[in-house]
């Protein structure tokens, strides 16, 4: 595995402030009691109650900000400490998101849905705000919403069943356009994550069944269907009008683009108000491929889009993948930037994630402007981060003496809401940044 390695000019702090809203403070009681918590996840549901809204989002311009997957069952001591560490989670019912937004009003959840597909008839999704369903039983009623093959048939994915759709059908992207900002009013959610997004998916998951979309064909290969487009050209139609017809309710389309290392895709990630990037920075890589992702991720953060970048750990322990991760973040971040990473359990918290290395310094036009001494440096106000993506060891030598962080520990949030792992500090003038493990 290639490394990162982040280097602070002061000493490392000892705990997480509870994520705010563009920098500023906001009302978080200490505590809230489990009898509290509980009568406001029961409130009634009313037409009354918060819109969604962007300004959720808070400013990570200074900040590590971490938004976790969709968090699972919480006492009242994890509820505290989700509430007031993690700036958001994804797919929670909406008791779960009232009692996390009574310690911290501020917290971001979003709705889950898959993008250019129907889930398939036993998957769940919350329809409501309150309960887990599908509508497929509506859905499968509207036979020319369905992409067909050419014997006529429906086309499912290999991977888990879910049905590809055909984007170009009106009546679909209205229905879609309708319910998915009703689903989202009605769970109070800030914005809808929008899963299976990247038309490049069709090669692995559709060509059996439908062997017109092998290959490049979602991008080179133009169809009947999609009034004579390609279904990259056809799905940027249908996304980016699906993202004007959200925002005019506050409403952020965040669709899960992949990690950007399909070089023949064609599709314009650029149309909507963020991207959620699954599988970012994998240390598997190569050169070519880390640049290509990276230039497309640093250029969404740089516009002041929301950017979700995700991956995932083999075990809670593998610290040099945990800092690799967190240093390509740090390297691409922007005003609207979040983070996760975790082993197996979302309800997981790394001591790395609370290094204040405050505001960077400058935002590079590209990946190559932060080449330095045969890595990747970018300077922040009270830090520096490196990273070497390559398969070979690097030796840097510092401009002056700083302290390189180590973290040791975390994993597991524990049910007393403690949290785990902590940071220590070593001098340090010179520098070996290993390349693959």
């Amino acid at each position: 595995m290639a490394w990162g390695l982040l280097l602070t000019s002061v000493s490392c702090g000892s705990s997480p402030s509870t994520p705010q809203p563009d920098g500023g403070a906001a009302d978080v009681p200490a505590e809230v009691p489990a009898d509290v918590l509980s009568a406001i996840a029961d409130a009634p549901h009313t037409a009354d109650s918060a819109p969604a809204s962007a300004s959720r989002f808070p400013d990570t311009t200074a900040t590590i900000a971490i938004l976790s997957d969709q968090l699972p069952n919480l006492n009242a001591q994890q509820t505290q400490f989700a509430a007031t560490h993690y700036v958001g989670s994804q797919k929670l019912l909406l008791s779960a998101t009232r009692a996390l937004r009574a310690i911290n009003p501020n917290f971001v959840v979003l709705h889950y849905h898959l993008a250019m597909w129907q889930s398939a008839p036993t998957t769940s999704f919350i329809t409501d705000g309150l309960t887990w369903g599908n509508d497929y039983p509506e859905v499968t009623t509207h036979e020319t919403w369905f992409w067909h093959n050419a014997s006529g048939a429906r086309v499912p994915s290999s991977a888990d069943g879910k049905l590809l759709m055909n984007i170009s059908n009106g009546e679909l992207a209205a229905y879609w356009a309708d319910s998915i900002a009703r689903q989202t009013a009605a769970g109070e959610y800030d914005g809808v994550f929008l899963d299976s997004a990247s038309p490049a998916l069709l090669q692995g998951e559709c060509s059996n069944t439908d062997p017109r979309l092998a290959g490049t064909a979602a991008s080179t290969q133009s169809f009947t269907e999609l009034a004579g487009k390609t279904w990259s050209a056809a799905w940027g139609t249908w996304i980016g009008n699906l993202d004007a017809s959200l925002a005019q309710a506050g409403t952020p389309l965040i669709p899960n683009t992949s990690a950007f290392v399909t070089t023949w895709d064609k599709s314009d990630y650029n149309l909507t108000a963020g991207i959620f990037v699954e599988g970012f920075a994998d240390p598997s890589f190569a050169l070519v491929d880390w640049k290509a992702s990276t230039n497309q991720i640093l250029k969404t953060a740089s516009a002041g889009k929301i950017v979700i970048l995700q991956n995932y750990l083999s075990s809670q322990g593998d610290v040099a993948r945990r800092l690799y991760y967190l240093a390509n973040y740090l390297l691409v971040k922007g005003s609207r930037s979040y983070l996760f990473y975790f082993a197996s359990n979302p309800l997981e918290w790394y001591p790395e994630w609370q290094i204040d290395l405050g505001a960077p310094v400058s935002t590079p036009a590209n990946v190559d402007a932060l080449a330095w001494q045969g890595v990747y440096r970018r300077d922040f106000a009270s830090g520096v981060v490196l990273l070497n993506p390559s398969p070979s060891a690097v030796s840097v030598t510092l401009p002056s003496a700083m302290r390189r962080v180590d973290a040791q520990g975390g994993g597991g949030v524990p049910s007393d809401g403690s949290v785990p792992g902590s940071l220590s500090s070593t001098a340090v003038t010179t520098l070996s940044l290993p390349g693959t493990l």
